[in-house]
Order: C-alpha cells, then structure tokens, then sequence
C-alpha cells in the first residue's frame, strides 16, 4: 500500500468513526429519553445472558430478586426498552472497533511518512476515550443511572471526537491551512471563545439534565409535561445563555461574509453553525413548552454534540493556518488541490 493510500484509507476511517459516534450520540440520547437506561440491569451482560430475552419467561427465576436494587423488585419486565438498550451496546461496540481500526491506520501512515505523528497521537486519545467512556458506561449500569455518572459518560463523547477531529485536520495540514487562508486573523480567537461560551452553556445543561432525571425519578406526582416546572433557576440563567451564545456566532457570521471568506466552503460552514445554534434553541423551546416531548431530548442532545464539533473543527483548521511552515515537509506529497474544503481527499 502506498503512502498516499494509506493516509486516504485512515481519512476515510476517520470521516465514518466521528459519524458513528454523532450517531451513538443520538442512540444514547434515546436510551435516556426513553428511560431505557436499566433496560439491561447488568454489564456486559444483559440479565445475565449475552443475548437478551424478548419475554419474561426467558429471565432467570430469580430475576426479581437478584436485580431489585436495581429497580426490578416491582417494575414489569419491558422487552422493548431492553433491546434499546442493547442496540446502544451492540453501536459502542461498533465504534470501538472502527476506532482501533482507524488508530491501526493513522500509525501506519505516520510509519510511512505520509502523516504527522500528532495525528496518530490524536487518534489514540480518542480510542483511550472510547474505552474510557465504555468503562464509565457500565459503572453507569452499576451505579443504578447515578446522575453524576451520566454527566461523565456524556462528556466522555466530547472529549472522543475532538481527539478523532483533531486527527483528521492534521493529517492534511496544508489542506485545511489553505482552505482557512481566506479567514480573517481574529477567527481563530473568535472561535476559541464562543467554544469556551459553549462549555458554559454545556455546563449549565448538565445541571438541567440532572434536575430533571431527579424529578422524574423521585417526583410521582409530576407527569412527563410537567418536569419543567420543577426545575430550579439555572433553567433560565441556561435559556438566557442561548442568546449570548447565538450573538456570538452570528457576529462571527456578520464578520466573515464581509470579508474574502464568504464564498470559500469554512466561511460557509459558519452559516451552518449560526443554523445549528437555532435549531438547538428550538429544541430547546420545545422541552419547555411542549410537554418534554421524546423525540426533542435526543435531537437536542446530539445538536450540542454538533455545534461543539463544528467549533473544535474550524478552531483545529485556523490552528494548521498557522502553523509553521516547515512543517509541509514532513507531510505527504498530497499538495492540496483547491482553498475551497469540498472534500479531504
């Protein structure tokens, strides 16, 4: 195999691993909507067996007995939030494989000398964070869905594709670096700060997202369109912050379609990013006034995922705008064809 193809084999790998894990994202995100998280009471094994039942009969006698600390002393048996829970399992499983997978890929091109070794460095965080987050998911499974160790499984997924979007920004440095030549000097700042809004913002959501897992679990008073009027004020001190957060990227957005990078593809991007930032607050408007609807609590959830992704992305293409020359050389000979990013090979 050729350095060229090598490095092509690894990016491609790269693209469908982060796919992959915005799509866990999303899966997860259902698993929790849906209260499927103790759909499988144990880990790695689900009531005990590798395949999980589709009817009581197929549980252990002493089903009731042996899981009614972790709610099973009562609850019926419900086959459906089980294999919700296990197709979330089967999709991690998926991304750790894709994700060794791409770190095999990204150190052999390091070896031939068609990557940067940061590159194969980025990856193997990211397949540390995966593995990470996989350990933290079952003491999410034994701590009985503990809101503090959702939170950590949660951010677990930030910290897995910024290690996999670093990595493919840096395996074709000169590329991305010429796409972003056209922003003007003050994005990668701009950037960094609206990403450090967003953790903020991410932060005060965590807290909500407690709240409510609390109340729904302790309040059997309260039906699902009434979790909201329980939660405390930071509630608003969140929704208000959505407001700092959508100026701020529509300044950025003002910014660059009056300069030369309104027609190249990373100033386009922006758009995409002032577009997302709405959406959330849409699904945000619709949690609070629609009744905590399911299909907006995973969308919700997976567009924050997106929105920190395109930030990190355009911050890690800015930072190869400026990084030192030299470093061209110890790339690849796969020169980038064109400013305009409509694809990494």
């Amino acid at each position: 195999m050729s350095e060229g193809s090598r490095l092509k084999w690894f990016i491609w790998m790269a693209v469908a691993t982060i796919a992959a894990v915005y799509f866990l994202i999303f899966v997860g995100g259902t698993v929790r909507a849906t209260g499927s998280g103790m759909g499988c009471p144990d880990w790695p094994t689900c009531f005990g067996q590798l395949i999980p039942p589709t009817s009581e009969a197929q549980l252990p006698a002493d089903w009731r007995v042996r899981y009614a600390d972790r709610g099973y002393a009562e609850a019926d048996f419900d086959p459906v939030k089980t294999w919700t829970e296990f197709i979330n399992r089967l999709v991690g499983v998926t991304i750790g494989l894709m994700s060794i997978a791409t770190v095999a890929l990204a150190w052999l091109a390091v070896r031939s000398g068609a990557a940067l070794p940061k590159v194969a460095w980025a990856a193997t965080f990211a397949l540390f964070m995966v593995v990470f987050n996989g350990w933290i998911g079952s003491m999410v499974v034994a701590s009985n869905l503990r809101p503090v160790m959702v939170s950590l499984h949660m951010l677990g997924a930030f910290f897995v594709q910024m290690g996999f979007i670093y990595a493919l920004v840096w395996s074709r440095p000169g590329y991305f670096a010429q796409a972003a030549a056209a922003l003007p000097t003050w994005f990668s700042k701009a950037v960094l700060a609206i990403l450090l809004a967003l953790v903020v913002q991410i932060f005060l959501g965590i807290q909500i997202r407690e709240s409510v897992d609390l109340i729904s679990r302790t309040v059997d008073e309260l039906q699902r369109d009434e979790w909201m009027t329980a939660v405390p004020w930071i509630f608003y001190v969140h929704r208000s912050f959505s407001w700092v957060v959508l100026a701020l990227v529509g300044w950025i957005l003002w910014r660059v379609y009056r300069s030369d990078a309104a027609r190249q593809n990373l100033g386009r991007i922006t758009t995409a990013l002032v577009a997302l930032v709405v959406i959330e607050m849409l699904l945000g408007a619709a949690l609070n006034h629609l009744g905590f609807p399911l299909v907006a609590q995973p969308l919700h959830l997976l567009t924050a995922h997106l929105i920190y992704g395109v930030l990190w992305f355009l911050w890690c293409a800015t930072s190869a705008a400026q990084r030192p020359a030299s470093l061209e050389t110890q790339t690849s000979g796969l020169a980038p064809r064109s400013p305009h990013l409509s694809s990494p090979l």
